[in-house]
């Protein structure tokens, strides 16, 4: 960014690139050469002159949208000192943002391939204020300028400590993206570019013939697998390459992967081709959150989440301080994010009622029972389409039956203890185990909800619900219901 004043503190503006980001918000303004070009239609050599003659006016609308990006762009300005950083924006209504150093507790930095040349990243600043997932101030900077921002913020100067980086290995990097792949986050991927860039995607599609590499693809695997429709082998092909885009996402988002701790603030770097710098005041994180999926469990492996204003809040990335390890490694890790590993004297245990099964397994065991009634009904409606009909009754038995053995070891492991200043839950949510440890003064409410069968055997579900930029309830199955009034009088205490 160039200086535009002498004075102190220094003035600065953000990168010219910005001014693109300003244009395409007035992008609609190009309906006017639109309709001027209709009156043209059908298109002829002639036309072709006439259009020409008045191109001047398409012209003119192209530089008015450049103009008012440029004009936005002017009047952008950000300074900062040893205490705050302010940013204003706005021609003829000004917005004036002012974010205490002290209370930032998030910064991200990128640097996508595209600005690399430009000598330009984006920064991204957050704070705990309310219930915001985006970034309470955005900018995009020359590096100079990001290097001066280094020097006044000390979140950004995290990288500097001493302390040795954990670098993950590229074996677990590729396995932690495999296990957190899903053909759903590769069809939200997908859908994304087209809404994005429709027309640029569909171009690329047929340039690398997409739908004769999916008839081959198709032809090729009919042969190996007889008596399989070939509209069964084509979505199993799709569902295949969608869950290969989301791995192949996961694994240039994570590649790369470095943490550190530092005094007060602690430094994550990630990405392969868009790299990013996370930088957290440990103060500021709510709560660690240790993931599993069955086969991790099984393994004795975890990935360690953390909740953080500005840290994953996006809905497409994940908040992982650590992207997979042995759960034994992970103690010592959670005792310097001020968390409890294990609590040696709890005040406090309960575990769900084995007797009331049925509140676990009752989602996948419908979902089996409801396939089969299903099936026959539309295969009697539409006996056209019988194989496509059988083939994806087979797909939805897969997921429920997966599911169903997981709420079953959920039966017997859901759990919470507790002691004077932490509260640790140990619960499922749809096909991952979740271990949460939070402090009492994160908890900003809590729910009961008992059916009256639950209220005569003294069982109830609990849901708490923590602080941070997203709320969220967890909920914990079928516990006594004594032992839930002792928790919420211990957190009443507390408070």
């Amino acid at each position: 960014m160039t200086r535009t004043a002498a004075a102190s503190p220094a003035v600065y503006r953000e990168h010219p690139i910005k001014i693109l980001r300003y244009s395409a918000k007035n992008l609609w303004l190009l309906i006017f050469p639109l309709l001027r070009s209709l009156r043209f239609y059908p298109f002829s050599f002639q036309n072709l002159i006439d259009w020409g003659a008045g191109v001047w006016f398409d012209l003119l609308v192209a530089l008015l949208i450049l103009g008012i990006g440029t004009l936005r762009w002017h009047a952008c300005i950000y300074y900062f000192d040893e205490v705050t950083i302010r940013s204003r924006s706005g021609i003829l209504l000004q917005r004036v943002t002012e974010i205490p150093l002290e209370r930032i507790a998030s910064t991200v930095e990128e640097h996508p391939f595209y600005l690399r040349p430009l000598r330009a990243a984006c920064l991204r600043i957050s704070t705990a204020a309310g219930a915001m997932p985006d970034a309470d101030m955005q900018l995009t900077l020359y590096l100079r300028d990001l290097h001066r921002l280094r020097q006044n913020i000390p979140v950004l100067q995290n990288g500097k400590s001493e302390e040795a980086a954990y670098h993950t290995p590229a074996w677990r990097t590729m396995l932690f993206s495999a296990l957190f792949s899903s053909s759903f986050s590769g069809a939200l991927y997908i859908a994304t570019l087209f809404f994005q860039g429709g027309r640029i995607t569909s171009d690329l599609l047929e340039q690398f013939q997409a739908q004769q590499l999916l008839e081959d693809a198709t032809d090729r695997a009919s042969t190996a697998f007889h008596g399989v429709p070939r509209i069964a082998v084509t979505i199993g092909i799709i569902i295949l390459a969608l869950w290969l885009i989301s791995f192949g996402r996961n694994l240039l988002r994570y590649g790369r992967f470095k943490m550190r701790f530092g005094s007060e603030f602690i430094s994550v770097h990630t990405g392969i081709i868009t790299r990013r710098r996370y930088h957290l005041r440990d103060t500021a994180i709510i709560f660690p959150d240790l993931r599993q999926n069955l086969v991790m469990k099984i393994f004795g492996m975890v990935s360690l989440h953390i909740r953080c204003p500005g840290y994953g809040s996006r809905r497409d990335t994940l908040p992982v301080l650590i992207p997979l390890m042995r759960k034994k490694s992970s103690q010592p890790l959670l005792e310097r994010l001020h968390a409890v590993p294990v609590m040696e004297h709890p005040k406090l245990h309960a575990k769900s009622n084995i007797k009331f099964f049925w509140s676990f397994v009752w989602p996948p065991v419908i979902g089996l029972c409801a396939i089969f009634p299903v099936r026959f009904f539309l295969l009697w409606l539409l006996p056209g389409v019988g194989a496509i009909i059988r083939f994806f009754s087979v797909m939805m038995i897969i997921p429920l039956v997966w599911l169903l053995c997981i709420r079953i070891v959920a039966m017997v492991s859901e759990s919470v203890t507790m002691d004077d200043q932490h509260l640790q839950m140990h619960f499922c949510s749809w096909f991952t185990f979740h271990t949460i440890t939070v402090n009492h003064a994160r908890i900003v409410r809590t729910d009961i909800m008992q059916t009256p069968m639950q209220k005569q055997y003294g069982v109830c579900h609990l849901y708490i619900t923590c602080n941070g930029p997203r709320q969220q309830r967890f909920k914990l199955t079928a516990l006594p219901e004594k032992k839930v009034r002792e928790i919420l009088a211990m957190l009443e205490q507390g408070a």
